[in-house]
């Protein structure tokens, strides 16, 4: 290959790169992920189940942080709290993630409070959060993680349908990591409750 073809294949792949950061609101759970390209993918790179995956995700992940949101001022148990703490930054980033995927496929992110995604199999009810919010002590912790659990799992099959279905890369890595780390998680909170 000559020089000058070499300098144009890396000109225009900067140009990719620079255009799939930008196209991803600069996120910096993209940027510290992996390579920008890997995390924001590109447009023609993805099928509905990669779409749809992000789109019920991210209220699963707002629910979930709202749940971590419950412990405080409920709990002393130094492993809820922790699991809280480390919930809502994880979750946090991967919202930014799969929101940036979404715009770069010009497609509209999940809005907050959206009550339409409450229907979704593994949502927590306005019940669940009631009877979380009226305990503490032992009793909350007990159940939260019980109900945390659930809420997990659900995320664990979301994730599977995505690895079996989907063509965007990033998004099957990200849901093998959900996959991977919310089984382990679910094994210890299992542990926890016996």
């Amino acid at each position: 290959m000559s020089t000058r073809r070499s300098r144009r294949r890396r000109s225009l792949t900067a140009t990719l790169l620079v255009s799939a950061i930008l196209a991803a609101g600069c996120s910096s759970a993209a940027v510290t992920t992996g390579a920008a390209v890997q995390a924001v993918g590109l447009a023609g790179d993805r099928a509905d189940a990669d779409v749809r995956f992000s789109q019920e995700m991210i209220p699963h992940h707002r629910q979930t942080i709202r749940l971590a949101g419950l412990v405080d001022g409920r709990s002393e148990n130094p492993y809820v709290r922790d699991l809280a703490a480390k919930i809502r930054k994880h979750e946090a980033a991967d919202i930014d993630l799969m929101s940036g995927w979404l715009r770069s496929w010009q497609v509209e992110v999940p809005a907050e409070g959206d009550h339409a995604a409450h229907d979704m199999p593994g949502m927590l009810s306005a019940a669940q959060f009631s009877s979380l919010e009226g305990r503490s002590g032992a009793a909350f912790d007990k159940l939260w993680l019980s109900v945390l659990g659930k809420h997990l799992d659900s995320g664990v099959q979301m994730a599977q349908v995505v690895i079996a279905l989907g063509r965007h890369r990033p998004t099957a890595r990200l849901a093998e990591k959900m996959v991977t780390g919310q089984r382990a998680l679910i094994a210890e909170i299992g542990k926890k409750l016996a």
